[in-house]
């Protein structure tokens, strides 16, 4: 049995597999009806032994291959639950494998959690321009090299919304970002400072301006012109390859840093009432600022609103307006759970 790139999420373990393979074809575990390049499942034994020596038997844990998927984002949608347990085993050179579960041989540190918790409650209600609690930033600061996109992920186009009471469409010149006295607070800026805000498809870009039904919403399509370095915070787990690093390096991943970096992708992307925002936006623009500070031009990061993402660039001078088109929201949908108050 032969398994191919498309069995999998990570970069690197696809470049792998491209490396091994002998013969392009149809894979024996996933879905895909195209040609991919094969190879034999044994042949991967030794990217994936450090990372399997992460676990251990236990009658209350989880099947390896969730545990993988949990922990990693290992696989990709095309192969179903059954067929990745069959090919770790295959992998691992393992048998019965469903009839035994697993568990990690760590506790996961969150020791940087909770500082960072203490560090963003000092900021918001104590003290904003020197927190006795400031967290460290030259560790911080090497934490993003694991969240770099590589240069064949960025985006090409981006696209950013308005909302336009006027009769006739925004020109191109006005859909950029605000000037700078007009700059309000935001996730990435504080007041006064202006970022381009925009998003992966018009859809999310729409959503993201949070425009009232019969609203008519002007979106601008973008091209990204130039070559730019962003930091990835949509979903560490499957950013970051656990794959090709040595034991020492994987462990300390594995048990602090993805935690702590999961914790900040969340943040980034968590909804935030209007009236609170000015507070509990100020960790992010810390985040952000000292992400410029590193010389990157920018972010990306879920979407709470929508399926798609949505990218901050510091410099808008890696955009070029390609074009507007207007749209008139014909429905918003709201849900709503029923809040139970212990009495």
């Amino acid at each position: 049995m032969l398994c191919c790139t498309n069995c999998f999420t990570h970069s690197f373990l696809k470049k792998e597999i491209g490396k091994a393979s002998t013969k392009n074809g149809e894979c024996s575990f996933c879905n895909s009806k195209k040609d991919y390049p094969l190879c034999t499942p044994s042949s991967l034994i030794d990217l994936f032994q450090p990372l399997l020596d992460l676990y251990s038997e236990a009658s209350s844990g989880q099947l390896i291959n969730e545990l993988l998927q949990d922990d990693w984002k290992m696989f990709s949608k095309n192969i179903n639950k059954k067929n990745q347990l069959q090919l770790i085993s295959r992998i691992a050179g393992l048998e019965n494998l469903k009839s035994k579960k697993f568990t990690s041989r760590f506790v996961m540190n969150k020791a940087y959690i909770g500082k960072w918790g203490a560090f963003t409650h000092e900021l918001k209600h104590e003290n904003r321009f020197f927190p006795k609690n400031a967290i460290d930033t030259y560790q911080l600061s090497e934490l993003f090299n694991y969240l770099i996109m590589p240069n064949e992920k960025n985006p090409k186009y981006v696209f950013r919304a308005r909302i336009n009471h006027q009769s006739k469409i925004l020109p191109i010149t006005e859909m950029g970002k605000p000037p700078l006295v007009e700059s309000k607070d935001g996730r990435a800026n504080p007041k006064g400072i202006s970022y381009f805000y925009g998003a992966s498809d018009e859809k999310t870009a729409i959503a993201e301006s949070r425009p009232y039904k019969s609203e008519a919403v002007c979106v601008a399509k973008f091209k990204v012109h130039k070559k730019i370095s962003l930091i990835d915070l949509r979903d560490p787990k499957r950013t970051i390859s656990p794959f090709g690093l040595d034991d020492d390096t994987l462990f300390l991943l594995y048990r602090e840093h993805m935690p702590f970096l999961g914790h900040l992708s969340a943040t980034l992307s968590k909804p935030v009432l209007p009236h609170k925002k000015e507070l509990e936006y100020l960790p992010t623009q810390y985040l952000c600022e000292l992400i410029k500070y590193n010389k990157f031009n920018g972010i990306v990061f879920k979407s709470s609103l929508e399926k798609g993402d949505n990218c901050v660039f510091f410099d808008d001078s890696f955009l070029k307006g390609v074009k507007v088109e207007t749209y008139i929201v014909s429905d918003t949908m709201v849900k709503s759970v029923k809040q139970r108050i212990k009495k």
